[in-house]
């Protein structure tokens, strides 16, 4: 199916984000990572980047760039920090750096992005295709270093949503999803399965992958369960994807597993209200701890929390989110990271 079938959805979910009129600023719960930890350096590989992080971060990791920045983005809407991200790219292609820009092609603000820096020396920029939506953002930087979360590179995403990404600091890694952009740069129209396998504390997830992955943890959790998504959508008919995972949280509640649902409470958009709120009900009618966010507030994050792992990316639970477009997600077991967005989540839950 061509893409245009999705816009109604996309507009739905997603364009609020980049027309918002939510202006109170989400409560600076948490101090940086390093801090937290009394680090100076990243801890191993990986540091989280959440809420008003994201923005110096990516300054940093652009300004630093040697060779290559590739970047998959849903949406970039020009703004003060947006142009300030986007001048630091220019700047890095200046000096010689290699940029490549993959952008989703039924959003309007990206129309004005490429035209302003199609032709620029040493940045390759260009649409994905018409028949799939790239819901990614992320960033690669000399096939070393990702960024990889939630957050858009528009003002409400960069000033006040909350929002969850990690840094990673790791060849393996980087290198996978090079390959992976690689793959969407080149052909966009299909999904892209694994292909490579991991092991160890950071695992890569694509695309259908994440369906997979988070079914089975949840057969599998013991202890908690704590999801924090923009959007979890029911179906009537209970047989989608979202349906199913939903199923799999109320049977590990009944086993006695501890679960928490936080979902996005818009004060402009109803659709999304209702849409979350149909999926709050019903796990409140089967014993789930569900709730909305503060309707100023804008939670974007996609975290997922499962026993002693972290999954968090670009993935909302929706029917084309799970099934039909491209998303990138990090599954991290490192103890330290996930004790944080435990800590992350529980201060936003309450």
């Amino acid at each position: 199916m061509r893409k245009f079938a999705f816009i109604g959805f996309i507009f739905l979910l997603f364009v609020p984000l980049i027309n918002c009129t939510k202006t109170i600023k989400s409560n600076e719960i948490l101090p940086p990572f390093e801090k937290l930890y009394q680090k100076n350096e990243m801890l191993s590989e990986i540091v989280p980047v959440v809420d008003r992080e994201y923005y110096p971060t990516a300054k940093k990791i652009i300004r630093e760039a040697k060779e290559s920045v590739s970047i998959s983005m849903f949406v970039v809407k020009r703004g003060v920090k947006v142009n300030n991200l986007i001048k630091e790219l220019e700047n890095a292609a200046y000096r010689g750096v290699k940029v490549k820009i993959l952008l989703e092609d039924n959003i309007k603000a990206n129309h004005f992005i490429i035209n302003s820096l199609n032709g620029a020396k040493n940045i390759e920029i260009k649409f994905d295709s018409r028949k799939k939506i790239t819901h990614n953002k992320i960033i690669i930087v000399d096939e070393n270093i990702i960024l990889i979360g939630s957050t858009n590179w528009t003002e409400s995403s960069l000033s006040y949503a909350d929002e969850a990404n990690v840094i990673i600091k790791d060849q393996n890694i980087a290198k996978y999803f090079q390959d992976y952009f690689g793959k969407l740069w080149k052909n966009s129209s299909k999904d892209i399965s694994p292909f490579k396998n991991f092991n160890g504390k950071i695992i890569p997830i694509i695309d259908r992958q994440y369906f997979d992955v988070v079914n089975k943890m949840l057969n599998k959790s013991g202890k908690r369960i704590y999801i924090m998504l923009y959007g979890f959508k029911l179906s009537d008919t209970g047989n989608t994807n979202g349906d199913i995972l939903a199923d799999k949280i109320i049977k590990a509640r009944k086993r006695g597993v501890e679960t928490k649902i936080l979902l996005e409470k818009s004060n402009f958009n109803e659709r999304l209200n209702k849409m979350n709120n149909k999926t709050i009900e019903y796990f409140k009618e089967n014993g789930v701890n569900a709730k909305f966010d503060n309707r100023h507030i804008i939670t974007h994050s996609k975290i997922v929390i499962i026993d002693d792992v972290v999954i968090l990316g670009a993935t909302n639970w929706s029917y084309s989110g799970l099934t039909k477009w491209h998303n990138t997600d990090i599954l991290i077991k490192e103890k330290l990271i996930v004790e944080y967005f435990v800590n992350y989540f529980e201060e936003k839950f309450r």
